[in-house]
């Protein structure tokens, strides 16, 4: 059997830039977590959850050809599932935890919770430190995904990494578009233009069905949603879909390129990420009568917007007393 053996050279050789310091934590806390969900994973501790955002895409889909992130984001596999049970069963674990060279945390400000890593492979004066997100349950059933395997693997020893079960990715797509809805994130960019890049990778993607999370996700970001055990809390600065907007070409203006920084390599350049989004995204603007009415985001459309989501694919939100 193998045994956990992670070095410098490691390290460094699957970091996406060896000089920059930005760039070097980001692959420490790649491949603590890596170490870390498996053995939450062995634990059960992932047992009520669903792994999705742009570190999933990056853990399960695009391996070492996507961008590194640090946040690891999580919905409750269903509405009967308190989060914030699991957050602390998750803290109570972490805290202390030794992994190889990595030491975890948990710490907590104004009721969000973060990760903490420490390593000897980490500058003197380094704080690595990643959110901890678990939200409202997935809409469309999860499904169950293995890594994308990648060179330092090889080093983790036994077990091997488990499957783990994620938000389909229809739906994390969609997520990704109600946010560049309401801003322009340049990591968000950077992940729909590789899926839209990879479909070796991605699948077939149900587009019909992309759109129509989309705009939903949309209309619930202006005016919330619950159910008798979960809640999606509206945002603060929530906008109506409109795809001539949505499809616009992005200048450098509306994002920061050190939204990336080092997490990607090569940086992207601004207009062959909006150019890729234009191209790709193209389906946005087929909506069908429905969407068009729930794209303008009125609360007096609540009906509608409940009926569309309760016939989602799967039903999950038909008997969970959604209002």
């Amino acid at each position: 059997m193998s045994t956990l053996n992670i070095t410098e050279a490691h390290i460094r050789r699957h970091g996406p830039d060896r000089t920059n310091a930005q760039g070097r934590e980001a692959t420490l806390i790649d491949v603590a977590q890596d170490l870390l969900l498996r053995d939450l994973h062995s634990f059960g501790l992932l047992d009520d959850l669903v792994f999705k955002g742009g570190t999933a895409m990056r853990k399960l889909y695009a391996g070492n050809e996507g961008r590194f992130s640090t946040d690891l984001d999580f919905s409750v596999a269903d509405v009967s599932i308190d989060a914030e049970v699991l957050l602390d069963l998750i803290a109570e674990h972490v805290t202390g935890l030794n992994i190889g060279p990595f030491r975890y945390g948990i710490t907590s400000r104004r009721g969000k919770r973060s990760l903490t890593y420490e390593s000897p492979l980490a500058g003197p004066d380094w704080t690595l430190a990643s959110k901890l997100d678990i939200a409202a349950p997935p809409w469309l059933s999860p499904v169950q995904r293995g890594w994308t395997p990648v060179p330092i693997h090889a080093q983790y020893g036994e077990p091997a990494l488990p499957e783990l079960t994620v938000v389909r990715l229809e739906e994390n797509i969609a997520e990704k578009i109600a946010r560049l809805n309401r801003r322009t994130p340049a990591r968000d960019m950077y992940d729909l233009r590789w899926i839209i890049a990879n479909k070796n990778r991605t699948g077939t993607l149900d587009f019909s069905l992309i759109r129509r999370l989309a705009i939903l996700k949309i209309w619930v970001d202006a005016n919330g949603l619950s159910a008798v055990n979960a809640r999606w809390a509206p945002v603060a600065d929530p906008s109506p879909f409109d795809p001539k907007t949505w499809l616009r070409k992005r200048t450098s203006k509306e994002f920061d390129p050190e939204d990336i920084g080092a997490l990607a390599i090569p940086l992207p350049n601004v207009a062959d990420l909006s150019d890729a989004l234009t191209s790709g995204f193209s389906f946005l603007a087929g909506m069908d009568a429905d969407e068009r009415t729930i794209a303008k985001g009125n609360a007096g459309d609540r009906q509608l917007a409940l009926r569309m989501l309760r016939e989602l694919p799967g039903k999950r939100l038909t008997d969970v007393g959604l209002f």
